[in-house]
């Protein structure tokens, strides 16, 4: 059937909606109420196998195997940074590399997930970049990264305050690749994360971050996708941010900031602009006074970024003094900003530092 050939082309059994899922069952004799049975050991049970869902015939459980994957990606190396930061390097079932990054602060597990193998957008400051694009995840995949991280707070027997094991908080669509190119995937993520009986998460917990595709930032809005949005604003001049950010070469800073505002507008939220602090590009007093420009008639805050060490020897990062000149001059300007402190730079887990040799076949993250 049409439908068949449909689905065929998707491999890993987490990628399927709830429909989709219905529509296979019927096409293999089977009642679509089992969806829900599946769905439910998939994402509240996270189950490792087809065996372990032991609420689905044993016949079900067969023609589940023979049609899909329940696992995508294979641990091939972790790192542990001495702040608490945890960051996997999977192998995917095709052989390629993607990372995936714990955050844990206080009773906050946040994981920073991939959303593309490589990337296609080319910034300057980002290691992900030297990779090239090599394909998009199914969204089963990048809900395997949230998974195998909570597999990973279980076997560790990590907890919440109150006792309780812990599990992922927060979701920030900041690793590989750009989330906005992979759209109909990410939107599937976010509906399966916020779904009242899967995850539950709410939408104020998951953030994708974009380089600016501005077109993707309406269908964002079209699409109802439960999340919350960040752009990787960087600079604050067409000039500037078309050298750090070749995406400002097809959407400059207007049209950014006309999506933005679209965006605020049809949506009540506010906008994070992610500022990359660059010595002599984005760090002075100038860039100060034209960041303020931008912020003012906005709803918007300000994540800072000082940069981290990256592959482009031109790009610096700026002096603790320069940092804290440009923070007073915006703060003054009653625009709320913050400073990001850096997590797992000692592994190379910090923003921009993704990345992955296949060259020379290893691990350079």
């Amino acid at each position: 059937s049409i439908f068949a050939s449909a689905v065929e082309k998707i491999s890993d059994i987490k990628t399927l909606t709830e429909e989709e899922l219905k529509n296979w069952l019927k096409e293999v004799g089977e009642k679509p109420f089992r969806a829900d049975q599946i769905r439910n050991r998939l994402f509240c049970g996270q189950v490792k196998s087809f065996d372990a869902m032991e609420t689905i015939p044993a016949a079900l459980r067969e023609k589940l195997s023979a049609s899909f994957r329940i696992t995508s990606l294979e641990e091939a190396k972790r790192l542990l940074s001495e702040d608490g930061t945890v960051k996997w390097l999977y192998r995917t079932h095709d052989g390629h590399h993607i990372e995936t990054v714990l955050i844990p602060t206080n009773d906050r597990f946040s994981v920073c997930v991939s959303t593309q193998i490589g990337c296609a957008q080319n910034c300057a400051f980002c290691r992900t970049a030297k990779m090239g694009f090599i394909r998009n995840l199914e969204a089963g995949e990048i809900l395997e990264e949230i998974i195998r991280v909570n597999w990973y707070l279980e076997e560790t027997g990590t907890k919440h305050s109150d006792g309780s094991l812990a599990k992922v908080t927060n979701i920030i669509f900041m690793g590989m690749g750009e989330p906005l190119n992979n759209l109909e995937q990410v939107h599937r993520v976010c509906c399966t994360l916020h779904h009242q009986k899967l995850f539950n998460l709410g939408r104020k917990r998951m953030t994708i971050s974009t380089s600016g595709v501005v077109p993707k930032i309406k269908e964002l809005v079209d699409r109802n996708t439960p999340c919350c949005l960040a752009v990787s604003l960087n600079s604050t001049n067409d000039e500037r941010r078309s050298a750090v950010m070749p995406v400002n070469k097809v959407w400059n800073i207007a049209k950014l900031l006309e999506a933005t505002d679209e965006y605020t507008r049809r949506t009540g939220n506010y906008v994070t602009f992610e500022f990359v602090l660059m010595k002599g590009i984005t760090c002075s007093e100038e860039a100060a006074k034209e960041l303020i420009r931008i912020c003012a008639p906005r709803r918007c805050k300000v994540n800072a970024i000082v940069l981290n060490d990256g592959d482009d020897p031109t790009l610096e990062a700026p002096s603790p003094e320069e940092i804290e000149n440009f923070l007073e001059i915006v703060r003054k300007a009653e625009i709320q900003i913050t400073i990001r402190n850096p997590r797992g730079r000692d592994i190379l887990a910090a923003c921009g530092q993704l990345a992955y040799n296949t060259t020379e076949g290893k691990n350079k993250c």
